[in-house]
């Protein structure tokens, strides 16, 4: 029996490498924008900014279920026909797929200090903040409006940290 395409770590692993290649390109094209002062252009550079944000966020998401999948293998294979909701179940991630450190909790996934304050600057662009101006909860909401929407930082530190954290976890899986 073999795992299924759909919930094979490779699969993931590529998807998260090809994310990864976009939000390059994207935080390039950011990088053009930054000095523009018309009105259109603090548009675009903000639309530029949250697409960034979530590309490099879903790409480690990606690499995280990756490496959840991997730690799956023995039970993906001992199922008939698994399902991506069944494997979500596995970890709790059908309440919040999202949470990266669900993930590297459940799994007891090694991070170091630097890798959890690269998880933490995207953590919020995989929830909410890629696709709307505000967070759900109300409270969120009210120390934003009250303290300023500080959401992140795009910029060539977390670009190569971030392609450091999935070569790692890439090489982790690649080892089997």
């Amino acid at each position: 029996m073999r795992i299924r395409d759909s919930l094979h770590h490779q699969t993931y692993i590529e998807h998260s490498k090809s994310i990864l290649y976009a939000a390059d390109e994207n935080l390039e094209l950011l990088k053009s924008f930054m000095d523009s002062r018309d009105q259109d252009s603090r548009v675009k550079t903000l639309g530029l900014y949250r697409s960034t944000m979530i590309l490099y966020a879903v790409s480690l998401e990606l690499i995280l279920k990756a490496r959840a999948l991997y730690e799956e293998r023995d039970w993906l294979l001992s199922q008939k026909k698994p399902t991506f909701k069944e494997f979500l179940a596995r970890w709790n991630g059908n309440k919040t797929g999202h949470d990266f450190f669900r993930i590297v909790d459940h799994y007891k996934i090694d991070i170091s200090k630097e890798d959890r304050e690269l998880l933490e600057n995207f953590k919020e662009f995989t929830g909410w903040a890629g696709r709307y101006p505000y967070p759900k909860d109300d409270l969120a909401v009210q120390k934003m409006e009250k303290e300023g929407r500080n959401l992140g930082s795009a910029g060539l530190r977390f670009k190569n940290r971030a392609h450091e954290f999935i070569k790692r976890e890439v090489e982790i899986m690649d080892k089997n």
